[in-house]
């Protein structure tokens, strides 16, 4: 018998209004059984002292060639704005939190009509989280054990900007929670919730959030308080751990047959994100070396020396590939050093390589079963965008090929045979290119004689994905796009 059981517990937490959540590779408590491995996540909430960050001051970013095919140059200024706002963000000795506010979270509900997602806001919420933030209101509560539904323990793993203390806010929202357990599965977990109900439009407003909030048509305009009182409290030089070199980095000058690599550091202050450039006729990046002075701790003193880091390969790579039906997927904490092997609890160092892919599936239409035709219209895939609060109307991704509106496209689909791109387990994928924002019919038949409308559709952007699961009963099937 299949029993869902659900505790409702309200509490008020500290004084602050305020908090960011930090993240790790799964310390091993942090199960599936317990909600946090999900097939998504890349990590789990650390406690306050044991954050994972970068120990060098430039971080580099680069496009491989299927994301500037596929994005183009508005694609590559929309992910170049994104970096421009973690840029803008001071040394962390001198941020003034204050000076940043509760909620940047804007709508454009024309793109939230067509359904797209913004490139510049994924893109920053991403790179923040490969500095080591974790999604704040997702983290609130998290469950540290579960017996049954008369014993658990929850936990807060979220914390004040200022005093480092857990709090139950996130920009000034105050949040509740819920334990479920689902018997069937064996999982159990918390939900949390907007305790005011006059707050709930302001809910999930931190950037860092996004990763767990991706939705059409909502931007963001900057960091909120609380992304920049965990980025100032990850790079603080106040904040010293234990921590290794990146295996690239090397002694320079006086340095260069000498220098100490793990020991405690303080935070690098600031980092700086720096496009690496490809050659576009060798077809690879053009190496950059970063020379920088490193401060570490030694009986007691501060010490320093000089570095230097030969890069030859992006830290953070931008790609658009084929990635099945996940709107977007990036690396995991598989690189990151835990420096309290084994319980990955922290702290620890980020090293690259770091992927960022944004996936190209396109506006799509999904078909999974035998029945033809389908009176009910498939559901329709997110499209990556890019837009602002300005009147200009929002921009789709691809951008017209050039392809004219005029011919018919076909595809002929058989169950032994491949015809185009195949995504295991999927199905075929067909990208149907045609002329942006006109109108056309998806057609099927058996017989190439009577065809059948499956849905209507209205071409964003240069090329549109159907997405289709060939039934093993079907002998053979075709399609033709009609103006």
């Amino acid at each position: 018998m299949r029993r869902f059981w659900l505790i409702i517990l309200f509490w008020e937490g500290a004084n602050s209004a305020f908090a960011f959540a930090l993240l790790g590779p799964f310390a091993p408590w942090m199960t599936a059984q317990l909600s946090y491995q999900d097939g998504f996540s890349i990590g789990g909430p650390m406690d306050i002292g044991q954050g994972y960050r970068w120990n060098v001051p430039v971080v580099t970013y680069g496009y491989d060639p299927s994301f500037i095919e596929y994005f183009g140059t508005n694609g590559v200024a929309a992910v170049e704005a994104a970096i421009q706002i973690l840029n803008d963000v001071p040394p962390a000795s001198s941020v003034v939190l204050t000076n940043y506010p509760l909620d940047t979270t804007r709508v454009n509900y024309r793109a939230e009509a067509l359904g797209l997602m913004d490139v510049k806001s994924i893109a920053l919420a991403v790179v923040l989280e490969q500095m080591g933030l974790a999604q704040p209101s997702r983290f609130v509560y998290s469950l540290r054990n579960f017996t049954d539904t008369a014993h658990y323990t929850v936990i807060t793993r979220n914390f004040d900007p200022t005093t480092f203390e857990p709090s139950s806010y996130v920009n000034s929202v105050l949040y509740g929670y819920t334990v479920f357990y689902e018997s069937t599965f064996g999982i159990a977990g918390t939900s949390i919730f907007v305790e005011n109900p006059d707050q709930r439009s302001a809910a999930f407003s931190a950037v860092a959030d996004y990763i767990d909030s991706l939705v059409p048509g909502r931007f963001f305009t900057g960091l909120t308080m609380d992304d920049i009182g965990g980025i100032s409290y990850l790079l603080s030089t106040n904040n010293v751990a234990l921590e290794t070199l990146l295996p690239d980095v090397t002694g320079s000058g006086t340095n260069s047959g000498n220098y100490v690599t793990t020991v405690f550091r303080p935070g690098v202050d600031k980092i700086t994100f720096v496009r690496l450039n490809s050659d576009p006729v060798l077809g690879q990046f053009l190496p950059m070396t970063n020379q920088y002075v490193d401060s570490y701790i030694t009986n007691g003193t501060l010490q320093h020396q000089s570095l230097q880091r030969v890069i030859t390969e992006p830290d953070i790579l931008f790609t658009a590939r084929y990635n099945g039906l996940n709107d977007w997927w990036r690396t995991g904490t598989g690189n990151w050093v835990n420096m309290a092997a084994p319980s990955n609890s922290g702290p620890g160092v980020i090293q690259p390589p770091v992927v960022v892919n944004l996936n190209r599936l396109g506006q799509s239409l999904y078909k999974y079963g035998s029945s033809y035709p389908d009176t009910t219209p498939a559901p329709v895939f997110d499209v990556w965008g890019t837009f602002d609060g300005s009147t200009n109307p929002p921009v789709a991704y691809p951008i017209g090929l050039g392809a004219t509106n005029n011919t018919e496209c076909h595809l002929w689909l058989m169950p032994s045979q491949i015809v185009g791109h195949v995504s295991a387990g999927q199905g075929y994928y067909w990208n149907l290119e045609g002329q942006s924002n006109a109108a056309f019919l998806l057609q099927t038949s058996t017989d190439l004689l009577n065809w059948v409308t499956v849905t209507t559709i209205t071409n964003l952007g240069g090329t549109y994905t159907y997405l289709d699961v060939i039934q093993p009963a079907t002998t053979q099937r075709f399609f033709r796009t009609v103006p």
